[in-house]
């Protein structure tokens, strides 16, 4: 009986040697996978910090461009409307001239009247090619 009871005792140590053996390279492996796991996260955070930066830049950027377009809408507006006053008294002006409404008498006597009468003959004809 002493021999059966030996016998089922080096069965048992060797299945539990066995289970230790398989246990052993199951945790090799899930230690490697637990590497490959933090090697993988570093490269995560390491990408999410670059995205990151380069989320901040591209505000930065966005807002001084903001800054710079308002700037030219404003240069902008004032220059259209500028120009749209000198267009309003050129359209004015050659309408003027069209109906004779402005003789050469009433031009300024600090001027030469011919020269400025032949000045405005000039954009009076430039009006009309434009219209």
């Amino acid at each position: 009986m002493e021999m059966a009871l030996d016998i089922v005792i080096i069965i048992m140590i060797a299945v539990m040697i066995s289970f230790a053996v398989i246990l052993n390279a199951k945790l090799k492996r899930f230690r490697n996978a637990q590497n490959e796991m933090a090697a993988l996260v570093a490269q995560l955070n390491g990408a999410i910090t670059r995205a990151q930066s380069s989320v901040e830049t591209l505000k930065k950027t966005a807002q001084i461009e903001e800054g710079r377009l308002k700037d030219l809408v404003v240069k902008s507006r004032l220059l259209a409307d500028e120009l749209s006053i000198i267009t309003e008294s050129g359209t004015n002006l050659a309408d003027r001239i069209e109906r004779g409404l402005v003789p050469v008498e009433q031009l300024d006597d600090d001027t030469d009247a011919e020269t400025e009468y032949e000045e405005e003959s000039e954009m009076l004809e430039t009006l009309k090619k434009v219209r």
